[in-house]
């Protein structure tokens, strides 16, 4: 299946080592988000001919033992077929089997085995069964398939001469095109890619999958070129280059066929296929399910990744999520995450997006200098390999706590907005006993069945605002009342007078509070802009962008500090007409002076006491924000001091 244009698959592919091994390695087309594999016991896993699933779910790979190994990109759910004694795996048409090149001794043969099989839960025991009804009496190996016919090609050796043989997909054998070696078929099954020697040297060959015409030299001179893999739009071809047999010397490389433009693989990767991606589905109304604020990233300590360690400049970091801290294996439309960024060596700004879809121009969080400690939540949809993909500008340390996901069905909860409302301040006593800053301490508040929230409330929308820090770092936590604090943070601080905001999704109490305890001294401002119910009777939530739909800097000139702009959403970027609530990321910089923002319905009320971006002077900082939609589809954004504004949509509700 051919990736979509702007949305190309994962490379996979062989690295050489410094010692002479191998191991499969994954990254972009563009040498970003470079993954090395490990096995299970943490050690490169000595890979070779790395072959794709039809739906780029998992990879299948010959390891150093003879064993035909799968696992998922991200490096999970590892299972080995067999005890060994076979190789260059190839994934049938439909997914369901992998063939590959085994022999005995009567020579080699193609045999298959079920793709989910696992012979560690069957007592060490291998499914394998001969592909071919007939052996062929010679041997054959490099099997590929038709993704169009599901016929396997193959390539097959005897009485001294090569030949491409096909099983004329009833698995009976025969020639097909002679003299030839390691065939590789087209995705959509038209031409078929091979090797065959010319004055001393292996060049590749295109020609008709069935065999009929004749072969066109597509590469020359004094260099072995070996292993073709067609990309997964057809117009070009990873190959292998090598000016001898050492296979330390073998280099990777990306013929366009059009053009004849031909360059190295990025990062030294050899033996490539590309990830088939299955064609994106149109974004689906979705109910959601809390999970608790949960880590599943920390680069600190290696939660997460591969290794521990502040992540480089323009890195891309692949984060799993279908399968995560109880999330569904499948049918996630998107994720709630709130992401931290630590010990910051300089300004940055870092985005979170789908993995297998285009980086998009907008950002989640900014922050202004070194030595910062800041955070955001981010609505970040998932695409049918289960991962999302975050990078920084600066060099970082990143984390990630989930708070809860989305999926297309009516299993979750769905979401009823309000205007916003000030449930508590701790400068006025307001849900609490009494005023003033808090230290190390809990502060429960009553979220349920107040303040225009029903009883049966499974979460509430809030916005933590620190007013400002009093001590020189800490963070804050949110959860339900009566469970254990998680551990992980919503809102993040690294100086005193910090004043700072973070959106969170909390889940409810029984007793229908939420508990927010204060790691280091700060006073604590909560607005609640809505809830979430079991049931239909509220709005599902569709992932819309990312997409940049306000910037003062590109049009209109800074928002003067008092005044209020009318946002228009609805008619954007998909947004529908009855939308009644949009998810913004609202960023403020180039100001001068300290300030907020307040965003609400256009055509109602401004608030009394509620805001969702807090800001000191010169300060650049983000803030997710979940705002009603007035009846004319716009939303009004207010200021208090002179400011750039910044907007990113995300997504909407909807009844």
């Amino acid at each position: 299946m051919a990736a979509l244009p702007g949305t190309p698959g994962l490379l996979a592919g062989i690295r050489t080592l410094p010692d002479g091994t191998t191991t499969t390695s994954t990254e972009n087309p563009d040498g970003s988000r470079l993954v090395q594999a490990v096995g299970n016991g943490g050690s490169p896993d000595l890979g070779h001919n790395p072959t794709w699933s039809p739906d780029g779910s998992r990879l299948a790979i010959q390891n150093a033992g003879g064993f035909v190994i799968t696992y998922a990109p991200n490096l999970t759910g590892w299972a080995a077929l067999d005890q060994g004694g076979e190789g260059e795996p190839a994934y049938t048409a439909d997914g369901a089997d992998i063939i590959s090149a085994t022999s005995d001794l009567t020579g080699g043969y193609l045999q298959y085995s079920p793709a989910n099989w696992n012979e560690a839960q069957h007592q060490g025991q291998g499914d394998q069964q001969p592909w071919l009804s007939t052996r062929t009496g010679g041997n054959d190996s490099s099997p590929t398939v038709s993704a169009k016919s599901g016929a396997v090609l193959f390539q097959h050796d005897a009485n001294g001469a090569s030949d491409i043989w096909t099983d004329h997909g009833n698995r009976t054998g025969g020639l097909l095109i002679a003299d030839g070696t390691e065939p590789d078929v087209s995705p959509d099954g038209s031409t078929l890619a091979f090797v065959r020697p010319v004055g001393g040297f292996s060049q590749l060959f295109l020609q008709a999958a069935d065999g009929s015409g004749s072969a066109s030299q597509v590469t020359s001179g004094s260099v072995n070129h070996t292993y073709p893999k067609w990309s997964t739009d057809g117009l070009s071809i990873y190959y292998n280059a090598n000016p001898g047999t050492d296979y330390q010397s073998t280099v990777g490389h990306h013929l366009v066929l059009a053009s004849k433009a031909d360059t190295l693989t990025p990062n030294g990767l050899a033996w490539v296929q590309q990830q088939p991606l299955p064609a994106p589905t149109p974004p689906a109304a979705s109910t959601f399910h809390s999970t608790g604020p949960t880590r599943l990233l920390d680069t600190r300590d290696g939660t997460g990744t591969l290794a521990a360690g502040a992540v480089p400049a323009g890195t891309i970091v692949p984060l799993q999520i279908d399968g995560a801290a109880g999330i569904p294996l499948a049918g996630v439309t998107s994720v709630v995450l709130n992401v931290t960024v630590a010990d910051t060596t300089g300004p940055g700004v870092l985005s979170v997006w789908g993995d297998a879809t285009a980086r998009p121009t907008t950002s989640n969080l900014n922050w202004d200098k070194p030595g910062q400690l800041i955070s955001n939540l981010v609505t970040v949809p998932v695409p049918a390999d289960g991962e999302v993909d975050l990078s920084a500008n600066s060099t970082t340390d990143v984390i990630a706590d989930v708070q809860g996901y989305y999926t297309a069905d009516s299993t979750g909860a769905t979401f009823t907005s309000e205007a916003p409302t000030r449930i508590l301040d701790t400068r006025s006593a307001l849900g609490t006993p009494a005023a003033g800053q808090v230290t190390n301490n809990t502060i429960s508040v009553k979220a349920a069945n107040a303040n225009g929230v029903p009883a049966d409330a499974t979460a509430v929308v809030l916005n933590l605002t620190t007013a400002p820090t009093a001590s020189s770092a800490g963070f804050l936590e949110a959860y339900p009342e009566g469970g254990a604090a998680p551990t992980v943070s919503n809102v993040n601080w690294s100086s005193a007078g910090a004043l700072l905001s973070g959106l969170a999704i909390v889940p409810v109490g029984a007793d229908g509070n939420v508990s927010i305890k204060v790691n280091g001294t700060t006073d604590v401002v909560a607005d609640v802009f809505g809830y979430f119910t079991s049931g239909t009777a509220g709005a599902r939530f569709t992932s819309a962008g990312p997409a940049r739909i306000l910037d003062t800097r590109e049009s209109g000139g800074p928002l003067a500090g008092g005044h209020t702009l009318a946002l228009q959403v609805t008619g954007t970027n998909g947004i529908p007409a009855g939308t009644t609530s949009v998810v913004l990321n609202l960023t403020v910089t180039g100001n001068s002076d300290a300030g907020f923002l307040e965003a609400w319905a256009d055509g109602t009320t401004r608030p009394a006491a509620a805001s969702n971006v807090n800001w000191v002077a010169g300060q650049t900082i983000p803030n997710q924000v979940i705002v009603p939609v007035g009846a004319d589809g716009k939303v009004d954004l207010y200021v208090n001091s002179t400011t750039q504004v910044v907007a990113d949509v995300f997504g909407y509700f909807s009844s």
